[in-house]
């Protein structure tokens, strides 16, 4: 990373998808639920077949719910086929507790807030899946803000819904990060709206025909040597 003098900020957003949960292992969480309530329908199964079937049709979370439960549907080894609705409920009642935390999560959180660093998420998605995963991944009581896409109407990248929770905190674009997977809608759309942007890896590639982010972090541990004030 840099080593020009980095001014810790007061504040940090997060993402919440892929970035606070780990999708990989939320997945893999789910399909156990899933080979519970549905392995008397199907031909034997195992559950890493399983898990690998639902994390190809699930596209990271950016398919229709719709079109997974059809491709499971059509994929999966079924005796008694349920209607698509039925695995459109089952997932909407059982992923969102299914959230597994990144690596070292809690204790970031905790670190940071120690530093008196304001926190909160800026999400896409359903109020009631999105918070369901929050409290699933125990962080609500660090997080000052929560702002998701269908309560305020506006979605990421929209300069909007970064400036409704930096309003909430009472704090300019300049003092605050933003924490993300995904380039277009997290960094990118963060470092728009005047945010520093911090790339977090994880299943989605960076865009070639945008530059590499200043700002990369390998893991959510790593944010905590970055707010560290350093002088070259």
């Amino acid at each position: 990373m840099h080593e020009q003098h980095i001014t810790p900020p007061r504040a940090i957003l997060f993402d919440l998808d892929g970035t606070l949960d780990d999708r990989s292992r939320s997945v893999a969480r789910y399909a156990e639920q899933f080979h519970r309530a549905f392995a008397d329908r199907m031909a034997p199964i195992g559950v890493a077949d399983l898990v690998s079937l639902i994390q190809a049709a699930d596209g990271d979370g950016y398919r229709q719910r719709d079109a997974v439960s059809e491709d499971l549907r059509r994929l999966l080894p079924w005796r008694a086929t349920p209607d698509r609705q039925q695995l459109v409920d089952h997932w909407y009642t059982w992923f969102p507790v299914s959230a597994a935390p990144r690596a070292g999560l809690v204790d970031v959180l905790q670190a940071l807030r120690a530093r008196g660093i304001a926190l909160g998420v800026v999400t896409n998605g359903g109020v009631r899946l999105q918070q369901t995963k929050i409290d699933s991944l125990g962080v609500r009581d660090y997080l000052s803000t929560i702002v998701i896409s269908e309560a305020v109407q506006v979605t990421k990248p929209d300069p909007a819904i970064f400036a409704h929770a930096l309003a909430e905190l009472g704090c300019f674009p300049a003092e605050a990060w933003f924490v993300g997977d995904h380039p277009l809608n997290d960094v990118l759309g963060a470092s728009a709206a005047g945010l520093r942007g911090v790339w977090l890896p994880a299943l989605h590639p960076w865009p070639v025909e945008h530059p590499q982010p200043a700002w990369q972090i390998a893991s959510l541990v790593e944010l905590l040597a970055l707010v560290e004030p350093r002088v070259s």
